[in-house]
């Protein structure tokens, strides 16, 4: 009988690396990026623990990734290493290595249970824990400093450690060619995992252990779970080197029709000992179906029936888009906090809301967090980075729905220009815009704003719906429609280093009236107000050098219009923690003369004078800045200065 090679397989193998090295090349040429681990399910089962663990998620673990982790536990228990079989790149790479190897009479026999064998893999548990134990302790996937797949994929430029990477790279290549299947037997921390979920008894004695010990108050008790199931996966993998009730599906030999030929045990990429089996519950079997295809007398099928021949392969392709579609359909919070005495509070109540621009990462969902806590009878937060949503615990007897919005909502002033001469006068327009709810909202709304001819500025409150004022030059001719245009957009187009980035807008213009006029001079003042907020006095060097009478001051002052734009306004306060570690240096605050910000800043007259403050404050290489935890640190500049000030009379 002719070999019936498993075309499925091949299939979906070259299918897989087509479609990685496709898309690498596709994000290198567009220079887009592009998340090469979004379907790696190793790093789903890791971002599940985490959030089982700390009850967050770190930005870069996806729902996606999540719902891989999940599924292919459940194909694991159900059917077998599937996901190793077919669709991982590695334990293709692995296996072609093997076979080039082979032929170059080049490999080193390892027979499965040989006590090389039995030494060599405790080394993909000992990996699993290590690898587990720094990302549950971090919320960050410790697994990309060492990933193979992840340096090669990334062009060792991802968040790499490179002696670890190119050692794990070796042990794929060199060691696959030299012992089949070398890094999936002895190294995958995925196959390890796999291995414990295949012993699903053990799997499940684990989880519950976990639970009780944390019932218990056992502190790290997560340590002692994932330790506890490596040690016990190791020692049943040597012992037994077989599950036992699961998974469900494996390779079925018939004893009357098979002659020992041993054909398929040479096919078998990890060349399992077939022949001891009648159902091949073998560790390592991942129902490639090689050792079907080989078989001259089909004394080989899957569960005994030659009609399932292509399930596996098609099981795994259903898998993968069952994950994608949970994937895209389900979400887990980011950060799931309470605090407070929430237990004892009656009648809690949920408040949500969708489209908050700022919830994009775990960084962000932490700040969102300690911004709640500060509202008096807020309790909890969930947030939910793929739809910008957030989830807020309250009671409805210490707050309500209005002051909580008005807490997340981020009043906003931004001057574009100053008017000329020429516009002696700005009308004042107040609008009435819905769809307003965070600080990014604002920043799209203001270069929204910016796009229309003659508005050279605006501020806002909260309200429902806000309260804009926008201040604009009288002779543009700006009417109700045209704001309504702009600001009832469905997008907004913004330039980006690929192009152009289009940002869907939800913005609506409720009210509109002008509301009468302002003075150049008055226009300049109300801007101003965002300015004055970073003054700083410097209490350290205050309590050093604050006596008048013994540290006389001066005070040296620059114009500073610059001051008004957001990317050096947002750059000034680590200025400021540069001047509070300067000595003889107390404060900083602005004025606004003849219509332009001015920075002052009080120094002790016998330190310095105009010369020096220019050369070493303005012109130093290096700031010394005060992190939170009281550490200093050196930094490069992120202000420059290029035109001098001078000191003055108080």
């Amino acid at each position: 009988m002719k070999r019936k090679p498993n075309y499925l397989k091949h299939l979906l193998q070259w299918g897989v690396l087509a479609a990685i090295v496709g898309t690498v090349l596709w994000a290198k040429f567009s220079d887009k990026p592009v998340d090469v681990e979004a379907y790696c399910p190793f790093g789903g089962l890791q971002a599940f623990g985490t959030y089982l663990v700390n009850n967050s998620l770190a930005c870069s673990m996806s729902m996606l990734q999540i719902m891989m982790g999940l599924v292919l536990a459940v194909g694991v228990i159900l059917f077998s290493k599937l996901f190793c079989g077919y669709l991982c790149p590695l334990g293709t790479v692995g296996e072609w290595m093997g076979r080039a190897g082979k032929k170059l009479h080049l490999q080193v026999d390892v027979p499965s249970g040989s006590v090389v064998d039995k030494l060599l893999r405790v080394v993909k548990y000992v990996l699993l824990f290590t690898i587990l134990y720094f990302t549950l302790s971090s919320s960050e996937l410790f697994c990309k400093k060492l990933d193979p797949f992840y340096a090669v994929a990334t062009g060792f430029k991802g968040e790499i450690v490179l002696w670890m990477s190119l050692t794990s790279l070796t042990l794929l290549l060199l060691g696959g060619f030299v012992v089949k299947m070398f890094w999936c037997k002895y190294i995958c921390p995925l196959g390890a995992v796999s291995n414990i979920f295949k012993f699903t008894l053990l799997f499940v004695i684990a989880a519950l252990g976990g639970w009780a010990l944390g019932a218990l108050g056992v502190a790290n008790a997560w340590v002692w779970t994932i330790g506890g199931a490596c040690l016990a996966a190791y020692i049943v993998e040597i012992a037994k080197m077989r599950s036992c009730t699961f998974p469900l599906m494996y390779i079925r030999r018939d004893l009357n029709t098979c002659n020992n030929c041993g054909l398929c045990e040479k096919k078998c990429p990890y060349q399992l000992p077939i022949h001891d089996y009648v159902k091949v519950k073998h560790v390592d079997c991942t129902l490639c179906g090689n050792c079907i295809g080989a078989c001259a007398k089909d004394a080989l099928q899957v569960n005994g029936r030659r009609s399932l021949r292509w399930v596996p392969g098609l099981l795994a392709v259903v898998l993968f888009f069952l994950a994608i579609w949970l994937g895209s359909t389900m979400e887990l919070p980011t950060i799931d906090e309470k605090w407070g005495d929430y237990e004892k509070v009656e009648n809690l109540q949920t408040f949500e809301m969708e489209g908050l621009q700022t919830i994009k990462c775990f960084g962000s969902s932490k700040a969102f967090s300690a911004k709640m806590q500060a509202v008096q009878g807020v309790y909890g937060v969930k947030t939910f980075v793929r739809r910008h949503g957030v989830e807020v615990l309250y009671d409805p007897a210490a707050t309500d729905t209005l002051k909580i919005q008005a807490a997340i909502f981020a009043p906003t002033l931004r001057k574009y220009a100053m008017p000329g001469e020429q516009v002696p006068v700005l009308d004042v327009v107040k609008l009435g815009v819905e769809g307003l709810h965070d600080r990014m909202d604002m920043i799209y709304f203001g270069m929204v704003l910016q796009k229309i001819e003659g508005v050279y500025g605006f501020t806002s409150e909260f309200a429902c719906p806000v309260d804009v004022t926008v201040y604009v030059d009288p002779a543009a001719g700006i009417t109700e429609k045209m704001f309504g245009e702009a600001i009832d957009a469905k997008e907004l187009i913004i330039p980006a280093k690929e192009g152009e980035k289009v940002i869907p807008m939800h913005t609506v213009l409720k009210t509109y009236a002008v509301a009468g006029q302002v003075s150049r001079e008055e226009f300049a003042q109300v801007m101003f107000r965002d300015v004055e907020k970073l003054a700083g006095r410097f209490v350290a060097n205050l309590e050093k050098w604050g006596d008048d009478e013994q540290f006389p001051k001066a005070v040296y002052e620059m114009v500073f219009p610059g001051i008004e734009k957001m990317p050096i306004r947002n750059a000034f306060p680590y200025f400021k923690s540069f001047l509070s570690c300067t000595d003889g240096i107390v404060s900083v605050d602005f004025v606004l003369r003849d219509m332009k910000p001015v920075m002052r800043i009080h120094y002790v007259k016998s330190m310095w004078d105009d010369a020096k403050l220019w050369k070493e404050v303005f012109q130093t290489e290096k700031w010394t800045l005060r992190m939170a935890d009281g550490t200093f640190k050196e930094a490069d500049p992120r202000l420059k200065f290029t035109t001098e000030g001078k000191t003055v009379e108080e």
